[in-house]
């Protein structure tokens, strides 16, 4: 909740510290894609090292790193500085990511595993929820770069809160204790060896990162040779490419006028902080009173439909926005029910990016063992990197390159949508065969 919160309050403040440091459509687009190339990185040795040393210490340490690149993009000066920080903070969250994940994969099973996810993604659309108001108001009111060490300043007391209110779930939790990460003396990492050979486990901390990164991509590799895990993976690629370039990228720029707009769409719709802040809060909104739904979906109508019906909704929706934003919006507040256009729209678009969100980490997670599932999660978010450091990029410059923040972003909503009906094609084959 803690950091969903700090994320929603960044979120209606990005346009407009690009406005401050005068970055174009492009370097925006850099900008956003330098923490998915970070993250991307950060991925593979995550897997590794929360499966070592247990979840709790990524949950920990993790916030710790985002918090540091949180608080250095108050103090940037110029987009060289940002893309820094933000992959800054793209190696806490490829750590916190993966040792959240699979700290819920671990108290779920297949039939469950949905609803688990829920409550996890719940609390953190709640958070963004509070979050994009409070960050409205108070860039307003403090201006950017307080408002960013506020945030800062958050995510070490999320830090905090987790160290001591977050119990280890991997087996063997107690290594935590007994202090045998890298970074302790070796006497006290010596419990770990022990501590494996006496369960007649693989002794973990003598394996070497260049053999773990080696065996990671075997696994990877034998992964993508699944034909049902496949199409998940390449699915929420598309996915996070146009999260990053639709939500994150062309969206706050089209609402703040923040970039050029051949078709009006943007001066019609020259928004403030405040009212940025209640265009993601009334999205954010939205996807916590959809999650409970969305579980009970995947779980019951399968995890297939699930995500053609998300990719559906987001696709129309994405390219939906432009049009509805040409017209304008009425009256001083974006939540007056004059503009029930413009609400219904971001409306569908949360829920489909809610279905998305769950649908994919329990279906791949479905597909694979127990062992493998720390590794299959590892790629989906790998793959979704890939996305989002495509997705805001090649956002960025189409957007230059057309004179269209509107168009860009429709364009985007086509791709996903023939994606998407690529994915329920390619799903619907597979259950067939799998009857015969």
């Amino acid at each position: 909740l803690l950091v969903g919160s700090s994320v929603g309050v960044i979120s209606p403040i990005m346009p407009f510290l690009a406005d401050k440091l005068d970055l174009t459509t492009t370097l925006y687009g850099i900008v956003v894609s330098s923490f998915a190339l970070s993250k991307m990185l950060g991925n593979v040795p995550s897997a590794i090292l929360v499966e070592r040393h247990g979840r709790k210490p990524y949950l920990v340490h993790s916030l710790w790193a985002v918090g540091l690149g949180v608080a250095g993009m108050g103090l940037a000066t110029d987009w060289m500085q940002l893309s820094v920080c933000r992959m800054i903070i793209g190696l806490g969250v490829a750590s916190l990511t993966t040792a959240s994940t699979l700290t819920v994969a671990d108290s779920s099973t297949p039939l469950s595993r949905a609803r688990t996810f829920s409550p996890l993604m719940g609390a953190f659309a709640a958070g963004m929820a509070i979050g994009p108001a409070i960050g409205g108001i108070l860039c307003d009111t403090w201006g950017i770069q307080n408002t960013f060490f506020a945030v800062s300043s958050s995510y070490c007391v999320a830090s905090i809160w987790n160290h001591f209110g977050v119990n280890e779930t991997k087996r063997h939790g107690e290594l935590w204790e007994k202090k045998t990460l890298p970074w302790h003396s070796p006497d006290a990492r010596e419990a770990l060896t022990s501590l494996s050979e006496r369960s007649n486990n693989e002794n973990t901390e003598s394996v070497s990162i260049p053999n773990a990164v080696k065996d990671t991509t075997e696994q990877w590799t034998r992964l993508l040779a699944d034909k049902h895990v496949r199409p998940i993976v390449i699915m929420n690629g598309f996915y996070m490419s146009t999260f990053a370039a639709a939500q994150l990228t062309l969206l706050p720029l089209l609402l703040t006028s923040g970039g050029t707009t051949a078709t009006g769409a943007g001066a019609a719709t020259a928004l403030s902080a405040t009212a940025m802040g209640q265009v993601y809060m009334w999205m954010s909104i939205n996807q916590v009173l959809s999650n409970p739904i969305a579980g009970q979906l995947a779980d019951r109508s399968g995890k297939s439909a699930a995500i053609v019906a998300g990719g559906t909704l987001t696709s129309l929706a994405v390219a939906s926005v432009p049009l509805v934003c040409s017209y304008g919006l009425i009256g001083d507040s974006v939540l007056d029910w004059a503009n029930w256009p413009m609400l219904a729209t971001l409306s569908f678009w949360s829920l489909g990016g809610t279905l998305l969100a769950t649908a994919h980490v329990a279906a791949v997670s479905d597909e694979v063992n127990d062992s493998s599932r720390s590794q299959a999660i590892a790629l989906l978010r790998t793959s979704g990197d890939v996305g989002y450091l495509c997705g805001a990029a090649c956002a960025g410059i189409s957007a230059d390159l057309v004179g269209d923040v509107g168009l860009a972003m429709q364009a985007g909503g086509a791709v996903f949508l023939g994606a998407t009906t690529w994915f329920g094609f390619k799903s619907a084959a597979l259950n067939k065969l799998y009857k015969r």
